[in-house]
């Protein structure tokens, strides 16, 4: 459908003009304001009368409890990290199930370890839940009394 250029000039009035619109202000118009934290009371005024409705939202995130920080746990359990002997990975890194068909189990050596594996999580942009990060609290102890 074809618009006619008299009609465009009105829009584009309308558009760039600063004076309120006679027909919006005569109808209708919603004022906003904000009650007690979550909820939000939307007021509109007709040319019968007042209406008053309220929303609630939360300021809490659709997805709680999927962090990006990296946490590493330490580990007493001595048969995680089995290669201990001359060349020793007190690291190690396992996957959740849920992408345990992308990553493998992985262990990192004493030299820039703690690095290595952290740079691996942010690599492939891991979420505190997809996996589980362990340093063995024998090795840990052993270099404090170094």
């Amino acid at each position: 459908m074809p618009r006619t250029t008299k009609a465009l000039k009105k829009n584009v009035e309308a558009l760039t003009s600063t004076k309120k619109s006679r027909k919006q202000s005569t109808t209708s118009s919603k004022k906003r304001t904000q009650t007690t934290k979550g909820k939000t009371t939307t007021t509109k005024t007709t040319g019968r009368g007042t209406t008053s409705s309220q929303k609630t939202s939360t300021t809490r995130k659709a997805k709680a409890g999927t962090s990006t920080k990296i946490t590493i746990i330490q580990c007493r359990k001595k048969d995680m990290f089995p290669m201990m002997n001359m060349y020793k990975y007190p690291y190690r890194f396992e996957p959740m199930p849920e992408i345990a068909d992308r990553l493998n189990l992985a262990w990192f050596d004493e030299h820039y370890g703690e690095e290595r594996m952290k740079d691996h999580i942010r690599k492939h942009k891991l979420k505190s839940h997809q996996y589980k990060a362990y340093v063995n609290y024998w090795w840990l102890q052993e270099q404090k009394s170094k």
